[in-house]
């Protein structure tokens, strides 16, 4: 559906020092081809996860022009104003490459404006458009319903805890004492 560019991921996502699959190790690569359940696994789960997400989100915004990651760029300008690159990457949690080139798609497109730092004449700081804020308001009613119509299929009182274990997958604490 939406390329990705992966160039940079390593240093956004590192996989655990020990082995996360200990019984997988001790089985030759013959015996895991045959019996490993490729709809049982997270990544899988995930990437239909990821399909869901994108085609709820163009369903209940009525377009298919602003991606959910453009959305989170327009929302974090709306609501945290002029940012520095750097400063929106950290909030939308994405790497610098890929928001580079989104940034770019979205200047041509005057949904923000991206202009030199008059601090720091080696970075860009980005801001709203009129034109970004309009598609905003246009678009945030049915962004606002994605979460919801997404937990729909889970028992309410389940939902919090899900959240809870999605956020621990996607955004693990930080090991600390290195």
């Amino acid at each position: 559906m939406h390329s990705r560019n992966w160039g940079n991921m390593h240093t956004m996502i590192r996989p655990p020092k020990s082995d996360a699959r200990p019984a997988a190790k001790d089985r030759s690569a013959e015996e895991l081809a045959r019996t490993l359940k490729l709809d049982k696994g997270l990544g899988f789960l995930v990437r239909l996860l990821d399909t869901r997400v994108h085609l709820l989100y163009e369903q209940l915004t009525g377009q298919n022009e602003i991606t959910p990651r453009q959305f989170g760029v327009l929302l974090t300008l709306y609501q945290q104003g002029t940012l520095t690159l750097t400063e929106l990457a950290g909030h939308i949690r994405v790497d610098r490459s890929t928001l580079g080139e989104m940034i770019n798609r979205m200047a041509e497109r005057s949904l923000i404006t991206k202009r030199n730092n008059g601090s720091d004449r080696r970075s860009a700081e980005v801001l709203l458009a009129p034109a970004g804020k309009a598609v905003l308001f246009e678009v945030v009613n049915g962004a606002a319903q994605l979460q919801s119509a997404l937990l729909a299929p889970l028992p309410a009182e389940d939902r919090a805890h899900f959240m809870r274990c999605v956020k621990l997958i996607a955004e693990p604490p930080a090991k600390s004492g290195g």
